[in-house]
């Protein structure tokens, strides 16, 4: 089965939500150098529509945090062996 490179990128974020616990997309954007950071709302939005990132407004600033499914995804990604965007 092939993997293709969005699931390196899906593998790193789901790695830093569980490392640092609930960020603000301009937050993570930096912690997983993902430019432009202003495309990093989109991102994490996308994820949390696949149910694997949640949000929520505390104090009006806008947080995403790892869910029980994106961590079970997380799981199942670190068991993968990444060669250049492919699974052997």
């Amino acid at each position: 089965m092939q993997l293709v490179k969005f699931n390196l990128l899906k593998l790193h974020t789901l790695h830093i939500f569980d490392e640092y616990g609930p960020l603000s997309p301009p937050a993570w954007a930096v912690l997983a150098g993902f430019y432009p950071i202003r495309a990093a709302y989109s991102y994490l939005n996308r994820l949390r529509r696949y149910q694997l990132l949640a949000r929520s407004r505390p104090r009006g600033l806008l947080m995403y945090r790892l869910t029980a499914k994106g961590a079970a995804r997380l799981a199942w990604l670190q068991q993968q062996s990444f060669v250049k965007g492919k699974s052997e």
